[in-house]
């Protein structure tokens, strides 16, 4: 894997990790870091449907159910909603400020939604760190 820069000054939370889609380079897998990880982030969510992940079911927005729904306020206002409380359970580094979603203009095929959201800056790293065994112990 390629060597990883340190990560944007005043968001240690936000890290390094694979791109995606997963690509190759010369000296292994290419990493994405700083706003973008937060970004492809954001897209994978987006485009996971429920279900989907055997063992986290509830990850995902589900929003391949709007394809051929119609153009409706009631359909906008329900894909904006599943798009926000997707983020807001899936993203803890971010802040959702609004999504929005509208018809687009002339297209009468297409739903276009708008979603404004801030790094979270106070979110504090942290971490977990659990003992696993491999053998019992001697007189238990």
């Amino acid at each position: 894997m390629t060597e990883p820069r340190s990560p944007l000054p005043g968001y240690p939370h936000v890290g390094v990790g694979w791109a995606f889609p997963v690509r190759w380079g010369l000296r292994g897998v290419e990493l994405v870091r700083d706003e973008e990880e937060i970004r492809q982030a954001i897209r994978i969510v987006l485009r996971t449907n429920l279900g989907s992940r055997v063992m986290r079911p509830t990850y995902g927005a589900d929003v391949e159910r709007y394809v051929f729904a119609p153009r409706t306020d009631q359909v906008c206002f329900q894909l904006a909603f599943d798009v926000e409380r997707a983020l807001l359970l899936h993203e803890p580094r971010i802040i959702v400020d609004k999504v929005e979603a509208v018809p687009a203009g002339e297209a009468e095929d297409r739903i276009d939604v708008a979603i404004a959201y801030r790094i979270d800056r106070h979110r504090r790293p942290s971490s977990l760190v659990l003992p696993f065994y491999l053998q019992a112990e001697e007189g238990s």
